[in-house]
Order: structure tokens, then C-alpha cells, then sequence
């Protein structure tokens, strides 16, 4: 079963992506349903929980694909992504004729055995590899990282380092950027009911409503992740698909 087409909002769909086939699961502690209970905004969404604890949504307005806008658009050639999920971000981008392959790192094999007993049909170009991606040494030309969740920020940035250390890309984006530049602080994820929230700056200074002075000092912070060199509107729009 998958979330009505219909609702995908436009940019996602002249841009090819569809919504994944995602089915019920219950299985080791592993659990994916459709959620219909009232939200924010009275939308149904998938939850995927691994022990209780969510992991991934998937709702009817396709946040989750919006958030990746920015993964997709950066997407070329060889591409890592940390994290599978239900799949959105992976095949995706695996239908940009600039991208020749796409290797998954993942580290619970419980989320790999899901795809499998579903069904899931992936496109010939992906590759899914059962590890941790902290610990996984490669190279490629994309590294799309978003294999945290309810993560400490610290732990977080500690992540985003050590992978970019052990992976040489061209260029590589990370989930949470975007919310990070626009509001110019580094933060946990604010709905994440499990950590006491901390703030980070990444600059010297008052705080910036101008998202490229936010970028080009979140750059200097991460230094050793090679963040690619964008404009005014490129990173206003990744920004707004965010919070599409």
C-alpha cells in the first residue's frame, strides 16, 4: 500500500519521484503501520519503530521526500547514502539518468530483512550493504548522510565528521542542514522527545537571517565535509522544499 500519489506535492512530481510501496510489519521488534490517529495536521503517515522507538514517517504530504529535495538535486554519478528507511531518498535518486549507482550503508539488518519480505523491487542501480556507516571506508562523488534520528546533536556532528573522514566524495550534504542554515544554530531536532535540547553556534557574533553568511560559516565548522559551493537561490530553495 502507499500513500495517495495525488497528494504529492508538484515539485516532487516533475522531478519523478513516486512514493514508495511501504506495507504493515511486525516482526523482532520491528514494526511499520499506518498511523491514523489525529496529527498537527490531520494527515495519515507510516511509522517505521524499531523496540518502540520511531525511526522514520512517512506522511501524506511526502515531508519526508521534500526533505531530501536537496540530496536528489545534489545527486550525480556514484552516490552513499547512509540510512535506508523505507527506501524514499534511494530510489529517487537512483532515477536521475546522472546517477550510475547508489550504495546504501545500513546498519540494522532487521530494517534490510523488512524490503525483502515486502517485496520491495529496487531499482538495478542500488546496492544495499549491512554495516555501520561510522565505520564503513569508500569513496564517491555524492554522500547523501542521514542515518540519525533521535540522536544527541553531538553525537550527531561526532557522526557527520567521522564519516566524511572515512568517505571521499566530491561533494556531500547532510539531513538537518537546511533547518541549521535557515535558523543559523546548530540544534537537536526539536520533536525529539529524548534529549535535552542544546544549541551550538557555528559563528562568531549575532545570529544571521541571511542563509548564505549562515552557510558560509556552518562550512568552515565542518571543514572536513565537502560542502558544495551554492548561491542565494539555490539554498533558499533546498530551505523551502524543507519546510514544504
Amino acid at each position: 500500500m502507499s500513500i495517495e500519489y495525488y497528494k504529492v506535492p508538484k515539485e516532487l512530481k516533475e522531478l519523478g519521484y513516486i512514493p514508495p510501496i511501504i506495507k504493515s510489519y511486525d516482526k523482532d521488534g520491528m514494526c511499520v503501520w499506518l498511523d491514523k490517529s489525529k496529527t498537527v495536521h490531520d494527515v495519515y503517515y507510516w511509522q517505521l519503530t524499531m523496540d518502540g522507538v520511531q525511526w522514520m514517517v512517512l506522511d501524506e504530504r511526502h515531508s519526508s521526500a521534500c526533505q531530501m529535495y536537496s540530496h536528489y538535486k545534489l545527486a550525480k554519478g556514484h552516490v552513499i547514502c547512509t540510512g535506508l528507511g523505507f527506501g524514499i531518498r534511494e530510489q529517487w535518486i537512483a532515477s536521475k539518468p546522472e546517477v550510475t549507482k547508489v550504495t546504501v550503508l545500513e546498519k540494522f539488518k532487521k530494517v534490510i530483512d523488512y524490503h525483502k519480505d515486502i517485496g520491495t523491487k529496487w531499482s538495478d542501480k542500488i546496492e544495499i550493504i549491512h554495516c555501520d556507516a561510522n565505520d564503513y571506508k569508500g569513496s564517491c562523488d555524492f554522500l547523501s548522510v542521514d542515518h540519525y534520528e533521535h540522536d544527541d546533536v553531538l553525537d550527531i556532528i561526532s557522526s557527520i565528521k567521522k564519516i566524511c573522514n572515512n568517505i571521499t566524495c566530491e561533494s556531500a550534504w547532510f539531513w538537518m542542514l537546511e533547518v541549521w542554515i535557515r535558523n543559523g544554530i546548530i540544534s537537536d531536532d526539536p520533536t525529539n522527545p529524548h534529549v535535552k535540547m542544546k544549541f551550538i553556534p557555528f559563528h562568531n557574533g549575532e545570529l544571521s537571517n541571511d542563509i548564505e553568511k549562515n552557510y558560509s560559516k556552518i562550512k568552515p565548522f565542518f571543514e572536513n565535509v565537502n560542502l558544495p559551493n551554492l548561491d542565494k537561490e539555490k539554498l533558499t530553495k533546498f530551505i523551502e522544499m524543507y519546510y514544504l
